[in-house]
């Protein structure tokens, strides 16, 4: 367990949360834009601007009405069923990626302790507060209390955004994985997610 993932797993400054909500807003909002160019052929004479507040709240909100804009876009270009498995799997991808650079960063090991750690650092940015819950040594179960981001989702930008969470899973540890099977913005009181951890990472 590295130094750094103790001192932000028990306190994260503010300055840090900005930059790295900044990051995952930059990464999120041009993939799906990109997304756009691609399969809808559409082009903004307005170039996307970074998060324009300095308040986090409103940070979180900018963000996550930005993405439930594009979103609806995509479905109207591609229809639900696609825009869905299209934008997962790019999605997955800028998560995989970030995972990795916050493996890095943190010092992450293989770990289990190390990995939820970590997921708590991250999602204390985006404003999501979790609770885990351990069924045996593979098996276990995130369960969100409470998301900055759900006011502003919809349920299909939750679908395809939280493949960004689970490609960040993966990213952390490679050999885990992470699927949501429930979402606040679905009617569920609580969004939930199975975690499998591997031999390594279950200690």
């Amino acid at each position: 367990m590295g130094l750094k993932l103790v001192i932000l797993g028990w306190w994260t400054p503010k300055y840090v949360i900005r930059r790295e909500l900044s990051d995952v807003s930059d990464q999120t909002t041009a993939t799906l834009e990109s997304l756009l160019v691609k399969y809808a052929h559409e082009t903004s004479s307005n170039p996307r601007k970074p998060l324009q507040s300095k308040d986090i709240t409103k940070q979180r909100t900018e963000m996550a009405e930005t993405h439930a804009r594009l979103v609806e876009a995509l479905e109207a270009a591609l229809g639900r069923e696609e825009a869905v498995k299209i934008g997962r799997e790019a999605l997955f991808s800028v998560g995989k990626s970030l995972g990795k650079e916050a493996r890095r960063k943190l010092g992450v090991g293989e770990s289990r302790e190390d990995l939820i750690r970590a997921a708590k650092i991250l999602y204390r940015v985006l404003g999501i507060d979790f609770q885990f819950e351990l069924h045996n040594s593979k098996d276990a179960t995130i369960i969100v209390d409470e998301c900055a981001l759900s006011k502003k989702y919809s349920e299909l930008t939750c679908k395809v955004l939280s493949a960004t969470d689970e490609g960040v899973i993966k990213g952390l540890q490679p050999s885990c994985s992470m699927n949501f099977t429930e979402f606040m913005t679905s009617g569920c009181s609580k969004c939930r997610a199975s975690i499998i951890f591997n031999k390594e990472s279950a200690k």
